[in-house]
């Protein structure tokens, strides 16, 4: 949670400090925080500490670095910037299939502490060297789909796009917290094919980035916002009438809402251009990623609310459906 919250803030002042002559210094910098926070976590023994190693440091390092790859194919690519986003968050969220395994066989071989210090030197070893190839010259010449717009002239629309957003990653990040603990405790599901279809979920939030990218570039906001809803709306009916009675439809039900999730995180850049255009672009984008800071902190505590109040998972879904309707009619409220 903290990590989440340090990585949305620092998306926030990057994003106001982010320019093509600052994009090698942004990734050196914040690798070189993501190392440190790891030989700290590596090194402490206080739990403390570790917040700070593990969660603020590592947290604004990777906030840093995230930001540089999307903010260069928005300038790159101005026709295709959605698809080529969502390759590169496509990326980022498929991370974990080679982080994860090899994580566990550090643990099971070494130690925790060990662990952390052998990724702060991989990551010193790998990735900063790496910095130095993030070259973006400055060019007048960069267009983007629309004009670029004084900030007060479109001030309303944008928190009107955070609002959705802030839903949006608020049922993403609940359900994705929920999943093993459902399908498992509440559902009564064998852990193994649950543990199994996890990784179906992630490959699910993968794709959708690239796909819903492409959707952005070819339909634009408002299609693709509507064709997320109603996949979550879907998502949610099937969770709402299975109750933990198939498995088939457990897996359908939450690998949407996996899948939304990350076409969220395509959807909002290429919105932000499409709306504000380049030049605002890095700004308007590190202020609207805080919304994924806050997305976290409500899913985790509107979930644990429910499921203590309730026992169960209906009226959850019922709060999605709700979350839903807020969102179709902010949605509608948007030129």
């Amino acid at each position: 949670m903290t990590s989440l919250f340090f990585y949305a803030l620092s998306m926030m002042v990057s994003g106001r400090l982010l320019k093509p002559s600052r994009l090698r210094g942004f990734v050196f910098f914040g690798t070189l925080l993501i190392s440190i926070g790891w030989f700290i976590s590596g090194l402490s023994d206080s739990y403390l500490l570790l917040v700070v190693s593990y969660g603020v440091l590592i947290g604004i390092g990777v906030g840093m670095v995230y930001g540089v790859p999307i903010y260069m194919v928005q300038k790159l690519y101005p026709k295709k910037s959605g698809l080529m986003t969502g390759f590169i968050l496509l990326g980022f969220g498929m991370s974990p299939l080679l982080t994860a395994p090899l994580a566990i066989t550090l643990i099971q071989n070494t130690s925790l502490n060990q662990t952390f210090l052998i990724f702060g030197m991989l990551f010193l070893i790998i990735q900063l060297p790496l910095s130095f190839l993030f070259i973006l010259k400055e060019q007048k010449d960069f267009k983007s789909i629309k004009p670029d717009l004084v900030v007060t002239e479109k001030l309303k629309p944008f928190k009107r796009i955070y609002g959705l957003f802030v839903i949006a990653t608020t049922i993403g990040l609940m359900m994705i917290g929920l999943s093993y603990q459902v399908g498992v405790v509440y559902y009564a599901f064998d852990a193994r094919e649950v543990t199994l279809s996890l990784s179906f979920f992630a490959l699910m939030n993968g794709v959708a980035r690239p796909i819903f990218g492409r959707l952005m570039d070819r339909k634009g906001f408002k299609f693709s916002v509507l064709l997320s809803l109603f996949l979550i709306f879907f998502a949610s009916v099937i969770g709402l009438v299975n109750q933990g009675q198939h498995l088939i439809l457990y897996v359908i039900s939450f690998g949407l809402f996996w899948f939304n999730l990350g076409a969220w995180l395509a959807i909002v850049p290429a919105t932000i251009k499409e709306f504000y255009g380049i030049k605002q672009y890095s700004r308007k984008y590190g202020v609207m990623f805080t919304a994924y800071g806050i997305g976290s902190i409500l899913g985790t505590s509107i979930s644990g609310t429910i499921m203590d109040l309730f026992g169960g998972t209906a009226y959850l879904y019922i709060m999605i459906l709700i979350f839903l309707g807020i969102s179709i009619f902010i949605l509608k409220t948007i030129e």
